[in-house]
């Protein structure tokens, strides 16, 4: 058995719109290196489940932990938790008024700063109360500067474009790309941030067909890399393939969860068989 402390825990999730309960009563782990495969009808809370889990939708009720800490609790600081879970999303989600390189460096360049500015205001703060003190408190040292942070936030997006082959697009703007290339400079925005975990939302439903396996393929070697993943798919096959476990979600309710080789081959659930016969 697995000791380990799950990545994820979601214990009793609820969600609701005014009267509409859209999620009810969910719970489940998502563990380090685990390729979680969610599958469901449209309309049944796939979706909303997953922006739940970096508090994009704010939970109704229950808990999220994320690391240990529950980021359901509205106390928490989200956005420290955020640098940690990526997300890529069924539109792209790109800036079209910044280039390529601006969409993957943004975020890294954002948050690389807020941490500079911090730890400078931290050590302005020891040296004035260093003027009262006897015994001086050293500052804390920074190891990088303005530049550093820029210069090597473009540095690592220089590598994930020339890892999907697109480096020569780092000055073009979104809306000279295809649909594939788009989702695939999103998903490597994402991995700019070194996340823990990657939470993707219908992936390629968005893309015409001949780009959908340029996109499932990039997806496929994140997870031979032992990617944490959660993937909310209407891709039954690659479901199959990709995932260490599948959750069957219908009426905001986990219905079965299991192996794909369980799910697929043996559905014990009236409402999995009936929604197997009509997508395989």
């Amino acid at each position: 058995m697995n000791n380990e402390r799950p990545l994820i825990c979601v214990k009793n999730l609820k969600k609701n719109f005014d009267d509409v309960m859209v999620l009810e009563d969910i719970s489940t782990d998502i563990r380090k290196g685990e390729k979680v495969a969610v599958i469901g009808p449209s309309g049944s809370g796939k979706s909303t489940f997953l922006r739940c889990l970096n508090c994009m939708e704010d939970p109704s009720g229950g808990n999220i932990f994320f690391d240990g800490e529950d980021i359901a609790d509205m106390k928490v600081d989200i956005n420290k938790h955020r640098e940690h879970i990526g997300m890529v999303f069924q539109q792209f989600n790109l800036f079209n008024n910044k280039t390529v390189l601006k969409n993957i460096t943004l975020a890294p360049v954002y948050f690389g700063l807020k941490k500079h500015r911090a730890e400078r205001c931290k050590n302005f703060c020891i040296a004035v109360a260093n003027l009262f003190r006897k015994n001086k408190k050293p500052l804390i040292q920074i190891t990088q500067t303005r530049k550093m942070i820029k210069e090597k936030a473009n540095e690592r997006a220089m590598e994930l474009l020339k890892r999907i082959g697109l480096e020569e697009k780092a000055n073009a703007y979104p809306s000279t790309l295809s649909g594939g290339q788009k989702q695939r400079i999103a998903i490597i925005r994402a991995l700019a941030m070194n996340p823990q975990v990657i939470l993707f939302d219908e992936p390629t439903s968005a893309l015409d067909p001949e780009m959908v396996g340029e996109v499932l393929d990039l997806i496929r070697k994140l997870a031979e890399e032992g990617m944490t993943m959660v993937i909310v798919t209407h891709e039954m096959g690659f479901a199959r393939e990709i995932a260490d476990r599948v959750l069957f979600i219908d009426s905001g309710k986990i219905c079965e969860e299991g192996s794909p080789q369980e799910l697929f081959e043996h559905p014990k659930n009236p409402r999995l068989r009936e929604f197997l016969s009509k997508v395989l």
